[in-house]
Formats: structure tokens, C-alpha cells, sequence
């Protein structure tokens, strides 16, 4: 699954892709919740989520908002 990096003008977001094999495959966007109560890219709920997705053919999308992580 690929690092990717969103580079814009207030910073960088820092994400994960999974691109489904399948053609024309749905696509999740994941979005965590606030880093105040624990959010990352990495949450359990939004890891769990994820990969349940992937699981059903998505193609899947998980990043970090600005000051999280890597972002």
C-alpha cells in the first residue's frame, strides 16, 4: 500500500492508497476523527475500516488531516 503526500499551500497531507484491481471499483475516502479524542490515519476505527473496504473490492483512501502525523 503506498505512502502518498499531498503537497499543498498550507503544507503536506500525509495518506495511504489502495487501488483495487477490480475495473471501475468503488472508492471509500476515510477520514479520521478529530486529533483532540485520538484521531490519526491509524485509528482502529479508521484502520479497521479500511481494510474492510479493501476486503470488498474498494479502492481506498486514508490521510492524515494538518498536525497529524506526518502531515
Amino acid at each position: 500500500m503506498p505512502d502518498v503526500i499531498f503537497n499543498g499551500p498550507e503544507g503536506r497531507l500525509e495518506g495511504r492508497y489502495h487501488h483495487s484491481k477490480q475495473a471501475n471499483a468503488p472508492i471509500a475516502l476515510m477520514l479520521h476523527p478529530h486529533p483532540q479524542h485520538g484521531g490519526t490515519m491509524n485509528n482502529k476505527v479508521v484502520y479497521t475500516l479500511f481494510h474492510a473496504y479493501v476486503r470488498q473490492g474498494f479502492s481506498v483512501l486514508r490521510f492524515n488531516f494538518r498536525g497529524v502525523g506526518r502531515s
